[in-house]
């Protein structure tokens, strides 16, 4: 595996990622939530501003990692702009799109974890 900069950062990002392929509106209200996993790929990586590219080799060890990054962060930054920041998290999860936001992140955790 390639050695990054940021590995804690990233663990922050897996567990975002485990977080979005498996929060159901029964289970909102475990910690982490999805507030915490938004944040945590969103907020603190800053990728809904910024190229995910841009942190190879700091969180993100090649651009089939970026891709599958950039995979999920479109359906799930769709779905918080059409709600806005505001709605409880069960509408979130009740979005027509978010089994694509579920599934993507399904995709990327599997990539991310693997060796």
């Amino acid at each position: 595996m390639t050695e990054l900069e940021a590995p804690d950062r990233r663990g922050d990002i897996i567990d975002a990622l485990d977080v979005l392929m498996t929060i159901t509106p029964e289970t909102v209200e475990r910690w982490p939530g999805l507030t915490e996993a938004v944040h945590w790929l969103v907020d603190d990586t800053f990728w809904d501003q910024r190229d995910a590219a841009e942190s190879i080799g700091w969180t993100l060890r090649d651009e089939q990692e970026v891709t599958a990054i950039k995979a999920v962060l479109a359906p799930l930054l769709a779905v918080l702009d059409e709600l806005g920041p505001v709605e409880p998290d069960p509408a979130y999860l009740r979005h027509p799109s978010w089994p694509d936001v579920r599934t993507t992140a399904a995709n990327a955790h599997r990539l991310l974890t693997s060796t």
